[in-house]
């Protein structure tokens, strides 16, 4: 019996022992090993950013704060491949991403999970203490040294939003080293994607440009928070084809190194739109005939057709045909000026799209020489500006016909005096026939007018009625001498 007892008791050690070693080899099977993404802040980022999560082949893990300036991920995996990490995002107080920070991956560190033991019945009449595992010791895996931050920065600045074609744009170039470690700007590059800005202008603007800046940065590089800056002017041609190229576009590029060999780029865009200053004058006349003496009333509309203000800065009336002496002409031009610059939207600019008109009053002297000038052709030119170099002068010209008035018809037949004229005695028609010769009769100096009133064609404006009267009255006067002179005889 005691045999039987020893035989069993030992057969259950076994056994045990067995089912022990079956236990831990299970438990070490399925230990997992994990690797730890681990991001590092900045001294600013430090006080500002107090969540985060990574998104790593579509599955979502959270960041634990393991220290002031470093946040750290782990994940299940035996081998992390960077490439997977679609985003890394840390969040301020406000609940705002923040995904400019860089990251490290630590090599694979195996983390064992204690299992629970497994409890057997013991033997009711054997107390068995089961064994007793040591706790797994988790050792902080190794930091990689960290370096200093890298960053830097381009900016390109135009000085104006809108160009105006035939001016100048102002460009301002900036780059700053926001990083950590000092930097050797290795490439600068300026190049135009859209615009019809010719190509040997931009080589010589890039290289003034690029000289200058080199200069400035000198052969030690930029130091951290260092910064330089160059302004240069690229001058638009008066040809430029605004019209198939609206917008100037270029993208000014910065590359650097730091002492640890590592690369670091920006870049700033830039698109400015242009404009192309003009304006449309038109010009009536009240009238399209006009006669010496009379007033000339010219109206011109002017009307800006572009996106940009315009200032005027000339005007001036020409005849380029017409018969006006020089001092008219001067009068005139004066007068026109005058009233041209008393405009309030002339003195203080034109806007866009928007119109002015204006009437111009002009009178003919009644000397004007029709002949000469049948055709008067007055040119008004118009010049506004938008700066010194931007200037757009247009012309337009009114025309009217001088024609000399047509004087009124004379009338040919006057009333005659309807009363009964007065019978002339024989002393009146002898006094008539004394202004041909001397008759022997006696002159009575008295005032004849029958001719004047009876017949209003004897006047001093038509001789020849004055010869045939005169002929008819002398023979009137012979025929009574004669009858004096030669009685009749009764039979």
């Amino acid at each position: 019996m005691t045999h039987n007892i020893q035989r069993f008791v030992a057969v259950f050690t076994i056994l045990t022992l067995l089912f022990t070693f079956s236990t831990i080899h299970v438990a070490h099977a399925e230990t997992p090993t994990f690797r730890y993404i681990q991001v590092n802040l900045t001294d600013e980022e430090i006080e500002t950013l107090y969540e985060s999560s990574l998104v790593y082949q579509d599955v979502t893990y959270y960041g634990v704060r393991e220290s002031a300036n470093i946040w750290r991920f782990m994940i299940d995996e035996e081998s992390v491949d960077d490439s997977l990490i679609d985003i890394i995002t840390l969040y301020d107080a406000e609940g705002v991403p923040y995904t400019f920070s860089p990251n490290t991956i630590t090599e694979a560190y195996p983390v064992e999970i204690e299992e629970p033991p497994v409890v057997t019945e013991p033997d009711s009449s054997e107390e068995v203490t089961p064994p007793v595992e040591p706790e797994p010791v988790i050792e902080e895996p190794a930091t990689e040294p960290m370096l200093p931050m890298l960053a830097i920065e381009a900016m390109n600045v135009a000085g104006v939003d809108r160009a105006v074609v035939g001016g100048d744009i102002s460009y301002t170039f900036i780059i700053e080293n926001t990083g950590e470690t000092p930097l050797t700007v290795t490439d600068l590059s300026h190049t135009y994607g859209s615009g019809d800005v010719n190509h040997l202008s931009i080589e010589s603007f890039n290289e003034r440009v690029f000289n200058q800046l080199t200069e400035l940065i000198g052969n030690d590089g930029l130091l951290p928070g260092e910064r330089v800056e160059v302004t240069e002017v690229l001058s638009i041609p008066t040809d430029y084809s605004f019209d198939d190229h609206p917008e100037i576009g270029s993208v000014f590029r910065v590359t650097g190194v730091d002492e640890f060999n590592r690369v670091v780029t920006s870049e700033s865009p830039q698109i400015i739109l242009l404009q192309q200053a003009d304006f449309t004058v038109n010009a009536t006349t009240e009238k399209t005939t006009v006669q010496p003496g009379e007033l000339v009333r010219y109206t011109y509309t002017l009307t800006n057709i572009s996106d940009i203000t315009l200032f005027l800065s000339d005007v001036m009336l020409t005849w380029p045909r017409g018969a006006l002496t020089q001092h008219e002409q001067s009068l005139a031009n004066e007068k026109f000026i005058k009233q041209v610059e008393a405009i309030p939207e002339f003195v203080n600019g034109l806007g866009p799209e928007e119109a002015v008109s204006l009437s111009f009053e002009f009178p003919l002297l009644s000397s004007y020489d029709v002949k000469s000038g049948a055709e008067l052709l007055q040119r008004a030119t118009f010049t506004f500006h938008v700066n010194e170099k931007v200037m757009v002068t247009r012309s337009i010209d009114a025309a009217v016909t001088v024609k000399q008035p047509v004087p009124a018809k004379e009338e040919t037949k006057q009333d005659v005096k309807k009363q009964k004229p007065e019978v002339k005695t024989e002393r009146q028609v002898v006094n008539v026939i004394k202004e041909n010769e001397a008759p022997p009769l006696e002159i009575v100096d008295e005032t004849d007018t029958y001719a004047q009133d009876l017949l209003p064609m004897t006047g001093e404006t038509n001789e020849s009625w004055h010869t045939i009267l005169g002929t008819l009255l002398f023979a009137f006067g012979l025929l009574l001498l004669i009858r004096r002179n030669h009685p009749s005889t009764k039979p």
